[in-house]
């Protein structure tokens, strides 16, 4: 999970998070592909595991697309990271020695909960209040979108 968190895929994961924050209605894939300059196949599986995991909406057809999936107050930056990770299978973990199995695992295993508890301190609401206090969000219209 901790790789993720200075990944380009994060970075552009979050940045369309925000984008899909800051509409009013419901924003295409493609929208977003475009607003990121990046390829729509990058961001669906991504997106997908959001949505399964309740972190978005998605609605297909004309005017369709993604919104949240609850305020984003209540969007934390572990339930993005747990989404994505849910998309790796977990290590399985051979018991090498005594002090593998005595020191190592349970301190990294501290480790994590520490991160985990401080990834959900931060939630979408955080980074879109900092985009405010930026002046990124202001003015900021969807292309229109003929594509059916």
């Amino acid at each position: 999970m901790l790789a993720l968190l200075d990944s380009r895929r994060l970075r552009y994961l979050l940045t369309a998070l925000l984008r899909i924050a800051a509409s009013a209605k419901p924003v295409s894939g493609k929208t977003l592909a475009a607003m990121l300059q990046c390829p729509a196949r990058y961001l669906e599986p991504d997106m997908q595991s959001l949505v399964a995991g309740g972190v978005l909406l998605s609605r297909r057809g004309a005017g369709g697309g993604y919104t949240l999936g609850r305020a984003a107050a209540r969007i934390t930056l572990l339930d993005i990271l747990d989404c994505l990770d849910e998309a790796v299978p977990p290590e399985t973990e051979e018991e090498v020695c005594r002090l593998h199995a005595s020191v190592v695992i349970p301190l990294l295993g501290q480790a994590a909960d520490g991160c985990r508890k401080a990834l959900s301190a931060w939630t979408l609401a955080s980074f879109l209040q900092q985009a405010e206090r930026e002046g990124l969000l202001r003015g900021l219209e969807l292309p229109v979108n003929f594509s059916i």
